[in-house]
This record gives structure tokens, C-alpha cells and sequence, in this order.
């Protein structure tokens, strides 16, 4: 083997070996597991959701999944699955959305995958907008689209705060 036709070779190989990595790099397999925590699993589901349009998970109550139908679920912030949004500044995923408290104490609900890659979201209580790790887009707190790639808002919904029961509405 003559050094042009070697160095030809390794040049094809390094190129091929380049190229799987950079199309398996935005695969849904590649999303880094988000920064905050989803609620535990139900031991009698073996998840969060239960069918029906209704979900298992202790203190929410209705659907927080988009495969069974509109977003629409009452939340205990008594509970200790979403104890955490009792504090300003914190958020959690549950189901298809991520709840988040604002440092002045309003509530946010956003669907929880960015629309450009379906990776999941994150919450930045400092500048009170969601943000993706995956590719970098920005969100505004109301889903609209701050910095791309992404170039559709996340879906928001709507919600009420009943401070007396200290229960969330949602949608």
C-alpha cells in the first residue's frame, strides 16, 4: 500500500467516525436529563400517569398528560410531591408540563418540551424565563420564543392559585 493511498484510507475513516457522531448528536437520546425533578413514580402504575385522562400521582388530581386529552389538573401544594413550589423561585415537571414560581410568587405552566427538540426544559428564576441545554433556546414566561433555533412558542396554560387551600389550578 502506497502513503497516498493509506492516508486516503485513514482520511475516510476519520471522516466517517466525524460524521456518526454529528448526526447522532441532536437525537432524542442525547437530551440531557432536566435540572429539575419530575414527581415520583406511582408504585401501582409504574409511573406518573394512570389511564383514562387521569393521572395516580399523590396531590394532583385531573391530567397533566397531552396523550390523554387537554392539559386541565388541580394541584396540593400541601403534598409533599409538589411541597417545593410553596417557595418562590422553584419548579418541577409533572406530566407533560414544568410548574414554576416566579421569585414574586406567581405561578408559571408551560408544556416541558422545547418545540425545536423535545428536550426538556428548564426554569431560570433570576431572568423568569425557561431555557433549553440542549440547542440554547430561550423562552419568555409566557412560552414565547426569546432565542432560537426554536421557532414556536411553548404552548402555556392558563392558572389560579387558591391561596386559602393552597391548591393550583391548571388550564
Amino acid at each position: 500500500m502506497e502513503r497516498k493511498e493509506f492516508l486516503n484510507l485513514v482520511g475516510i475513516s476519520v471522516g466517517a467516525v466525524i460524521l456518526q457522531n454529528c448526526l447522532s448528536g441532536c437525537t432524542k437520546s442525547s437530551d440531557p436529563t432536566p435540572a429539575v425533578t419530575p414527581p415520583p413514580t406511582n408504585p401501582n402504575t409504574g409511573g406518573t400517569g394512570g389511564g383514562g385522562g387521569t393521572t395516580t400521582t399523590v396531590g394532583l388530581t385531573g391530567n397533566n398528560l397531552l396523550a390523554n386529552g387537554t392539559i386541565s389538573f388541580s394541584i396540593d401544594l400541601n403534598s409533599t410531591t409538589f411541597g417545593d413550589l410553596k417557595t418562590n423561585g422553584k419548579a418541577l415537571v409533572s406530566g407533560d408540563v414544568i410548574i414554576a414560581r416566579t421569585k414574586a410568587g406567581d405561578f408559571l405552566v408551560v408544556e416541558k418540551a422545547c418545540t425545536h427538540q423535545r428536550t426538556t426544559v428548564d426554569f431560570n428564576a433570576d431572568n423568569t424565563t425557561f431555557s433549553c441545554s440542549n440547542h440554547g433556546s430561550v423562552f419568555e414566561a409566557n412560552g414565547a420564543v426569546k432565542n432560537g433555533p426554536a421557532a414556536v412558542a411553548l404552548k402555556n396554560y392558563p392558572t389560579s392559585f387558591d391561596s386559602a387551600k393552597n391548591t393550583l389550578k391548571v388550564g
